[in-house]
């Protein structure tokens, strides 16, 4: 009777043992949003897990009003302890946004890439 014991509760013990590593082992998740009007053009990443380096960046196709187009990015990043970066630019004097798209990066890989959004 011991010995059965003892072998149940060794496995038992590895069964919780395996349960506990497997659980706190888990994918960090992310999501990227963008927008685009005719003013403005703005990106958010996050990441679910902290302590990394996070950048957004947002390109963009814009065109004045004699109808000259530039593509141009804006981007903005953060380190330590967050989970989300965000970074906006209005459209300058004379100019309208047209499209972009949004990538988000985590320790400097591509981590998440948006759709492109028209204005």
């Amino acid at each position: 009777m011991g010995k059965i014991r003892k072998t149940v509760l060794g496995i038992a013990l590895a069964v919780c043992v395996l349960g506990s590593s497997v659980s706190s082992c888990y994918a960090a998740t992310s999501s990227i949003e963008v927008g685009v009007t005719a003013t403005s053009a703005w990106g958010n990443f996050r990441y679910e897990e902290a302590g990394h380096h996070l950048k957004v960046t947002v390109y963009y196709s814009e065109k004045d009003s004699q109808g000259n187009t530039r593509i141009d990015e804006v981007s903005a990043h953060q380190f330590g302890n967050f989970i989300s970066v965000y970074v906006s630019r209005p459209s300058p004097g004379g100019w309208q946004y047209m499209n972009g798209y949004a990538r988000g990066f985590v320790d400097d890989v591509l981590e998440a890439l948006s759709a492109v959004m028209h204005a």
